[in-house]
């Protein structure tokens, strides 16, 4: 694509050594070898980009977008803000701002996962082809490439979509954190509806108030960015961007337009009772808890508001036997006690997956959680005490580390508690089979945080680990159980 067709609607400050050169490739990476090549001059939290463009030019880039200008020949584009730059010209230089698709954006603490890929689901089942771009990983159609980040950066969601679109799908699903949100990522993309599962604590490193947490959130239901929003008024905080908002908003919840009136909750699923418009529907799920049903009201409120039939959307939810990989996956032994496995990292999370669990007819419940390094420091200890609070056990141990020190990060989460059902084994593995050894008839093992994660990052290094595998293999070696998942 000549290099005024990617610039000739975008608002720039000024130009240096313009030449309307081929652009064939556009990246971030100053190390990624590329032909004809636009590479982005990003400042981020710890880097610089302007500081590796010769790297980028002897890599084959020949076009520039910078916030100052540098001393190198190529010709270069001054903006005001490479990341928003970078949106439109992602957006323009793979042509999705003419895709036909409908676009379907979920943000929230926790939840995104789920009600994405019940989104996703329900579509397939109704025979409409979707892609889906979340934590999970990437759909096109059936296929699933590997996951990128939560919400990929620009260059890659837009070429993401240019592929949905060539690949005749109908619909695009993705997961909207609320980084990218604030880094601009979305901003080129219009959403058909936008739906809010919940806010809680979470990402105040980056965020440093809830405040600023709350408004980033907000801020995508704005006609700016959707022409609808859904939004689960039973979380704290979602009343005032509902009123706030100057979109058309469809509240769920308690006492709203899509109203929960009643849920039954077994280990087998969850029957629920739900009204629209004051008329009364009667659903049954696999999923477990009523979170997940908050989620799964969610999804029927967005794709009735977008036109599907609401008796195809019940047949396809009774008939599907949805499995959210890492969100309460449950393995059962033949000693007759229970793991679930989910990626709560918050203290909502936490809270939703043990509340869950109380409702089951179980004995104890032995939690397993740990807290990430170098992230929100501020939930470890509040993580702690909504443990202690919902299990008869507590066993704190590892998450991902990073660049913390493990003894450090659990210091932090039992600091100042006194408590005779709190034990921590730093060891991660360790800590799973201890739990698993001490469980009994009936009992329930929650292991918290990691879900469906295969690595375990530490000091920079991602080294292979999973949940799954340890439990499976205590169960299998230690304990002759066999795993129903």
């Amino acid at each position: 694509m000549k290099l005024y067709d990617i610039i000739s609607n975008l608002k720039f400050v000024g130009i240096k050594n313009y030449r309307d050169i081929d652009i064939d490739a556009l990246t971030i990476n100053s190390e990624e070898r590329v032909s004809s090549g636009m590479y982005f001059c990003i400042k981020g939290m710890k880097h610089d980009g302007h500081n590796f463009a010769k790297q980028a030019i002897n890599n084959g880039a020949v076009c520039l977008v910078v916030e100052r200008f540098l001393d190198v020949d190529v010709t270069q584009i001054l903006v005001e803000n490479v990341r928003i730059a970078m949106s439109q010209i992602s957006s323009t230089f793979y042509e999705t701002y003419k895709s036909k698709m409908k676009f379907i954006g979920i943000t929230g603490t926790n939840g995104k996962t789920t009600t994405t890929l019940l989104l996703h689901n329900i579509l397939t089942a109704l025979n409409h082809k979707a892609g889906l771009i979340g934590t999970e990983g990437v759909y096109i159609g059936s296929l699933l490439l590997p996951p990128t980040l939560t919400t990929p950066d620009p260059i890659v969601l837009h070429k993401l979509i240019r592929d949905m679109e060539d690949n005749a799908c109908e619909y695009c699903i993705m997961e909207v954190s609320a980084h990218a949100i604030a880094l601009n990522k979305i901003d080129n993309i219009y959403f058909d509806a936008v739906g809010l599962t919940n806010i809680t604590k979470d990402h105040l490193d980056f965020f440093l108030t809830m405040e600023n947490y709350v408004n980033c959130k907000a801020s995508l239901f704005d006609y700016k960015h959707a022409k609808l929003g859904v939004i689960n008024v039973d979380a704290k905080y979602a009343p005032t961007i509902a009123k706030k908002s100057n979109i058309e908003i469809c509240k769920i919840g308690h006492d709203a337009d899509v109203k929960l009136i009643s849920t039954s909750v077994t280990m087998q699923g969850t029957e629920f009772e739900f009204s629209i418009n004051d008329k009364t529907y009667h659903a049954k799920t696999n999923l477990i808890g009523e979170y997940n049903i908050s989620n799964m009201l969610m999804a029927i409120a967005i794709l009735f508001k977008l036109g599907i039939n609401i008796y195809d959307i019940l047949r396809v939810i009774k008939q599907t036997e949805f499995v959210i990989p890492g969100r309460f996956n449950v393995i059962n032994c033949e000693n007759k006690f229970s793991a679930v496995i989910d990626y709560a990292h918050t203290p909502d999370g936490i809270k939703n997956v043990l509340t869950a669990i109380k409702q089951l007819p179980v004995n104890n419940i032995i939690t397993v959680f740990g807290c990430g390094g170098n992230r929100d420091k501020t939930k470890r200890r509040e993580m702690c005490d909504v443990a202690l609070s919902l299990s008869d056990y507590v066993i704190v141990t590892t998450d991902n580390p990073r660049n913390e020190n493990p003894e450090l990060i659990i210091d932090d989460i039992v600091r100042g508690v006194s408590s005779d059902k709190l034990i921590r084994i730093t060891d991660r593995k360790s800590a799973i089979e201890y739990a698993l050894s001490i469980a009994k008839e009936y009992d329930v093992v929650a292991i918290l945080g990691k879900g469906a994660e295969n690595y375990q990052e530490i000091k920079g290094v991602k080294f292979p680990y999973s949940d799954f595998e340890v439990v499976n293999n205590c169960i299998k070696f230690s304990l002759k159980g066999k795993m129903k998942a």
